[in-house]
């Protein structure tokens, strides 16, 4: 269990690094707005609800993993909800890995395209949309058919 202890407090820092540069690269993109192509208020407001939910949610697991690391009870139920080979196997069939890549790859680029041109930001937006649709019906159908 130490290993996986390790492995654990690596991830904490991994996701405090993303964190960090993430709230960065928001805060450099947005004190430069001037010099960016002008952006519509809907696409800064987009970015904006980005930042703030991936924020929430990579703290909320920073959180998660340091409660688990200090009760040895927690850990093992974490460790056990990784490692679950149904997870494993449904995550295979849905080519999960892949389609993940797939789609923070679209995410970074419509919020790229948000600061250069709104017809492109919006076909990223929706081609984004319907790769996480795909991918969660995938899942659905795994999971009630496995």
């Amino acid at each position: 269990m130490d290993n996986y202890r390790i492995k654990i407090r690596n991830r904490i820092i991994l996701l405090l690094i993303l964190f960090i540069s993430m709230v960065s690269v928001y805060l450099v993109l947005f004190l430069n707005q001037d010099k960016l192509v002008k952006s519509s208020n809907d696409i800064v407001y987009f970015h904006g609800g980005v930042l703030t939910s991936f924020g929430i949610l990579l703290i909320l697991n920073v959180f998660k993993n340091l409660i688990a690391m200090k009760d040895e009870k927690k850990l093992k139920k974490l460790y056990i909800e990784e490692h679950d080979e149904r997870s494993i196997m449904i995550m295979q069939k849905t080519g999960a890995i892949g389609i993940n890549i797939c789609i923070v790859g679209l995410g970074f680029a419509t919020i790229i395209a948000g600061y250069f041109n709104k017809i492109a930001f919006l076909a990223l937006l929706g081609a984004t949309l319907f790769v996480s649709l795909v991918k969660g019906i995938f899942k659905i159908y795994y999971r009630s058919n496995l």
